[in-house]
């Protein structure tokens, strides 16, 4: 199967990608695959979101509560120094690290 970029759209980017769900804004899309099943054309592509955050002293992160079944948000305070933001992928504390995106 020969697959070739669309000159008039030819790169998908997280403004083209609905986040999962409400409070989350997509801020990444990669590694997209592409294959064909019967007369379907499937695009595989893994997505970067994180909850949408409008406190500038602070950075949110989404985790996934099991009792619950569902992502809740978790706020770290800028100006906590328990919190290493060094590295903009993660949350680094001493009781573990936590990830930006999901």
């Amino acid at each position: 199967m020969a697959v070739l970029r669309a000159p008039e759209n030819p790169i998908i980017g997280p403004k083209d990608v609905r986040p999962s769900q409400e409070g989350l804004e997509v801020i990444g899309a990669f590694n997209a695959g592409v294959a064909r099943l019967g007369s379907e054309v499937i695009l595989l592509l893994r997505v970067a979101e994180r909850p949408v955050n409008e406190d500038p002293d602070a950075v949110l992160t989404a985790l996934f509560d099991p009792r619950a079944n569902r992502l809740v948000t978790r706020s770290f305070a800028k100006s906590d120094p328990e919190n290493d933001f060094s590295d903009p992928r993660l949350i680094v504390r001493p009781e573990g690290t936590y990830l930006t995106s999901i």
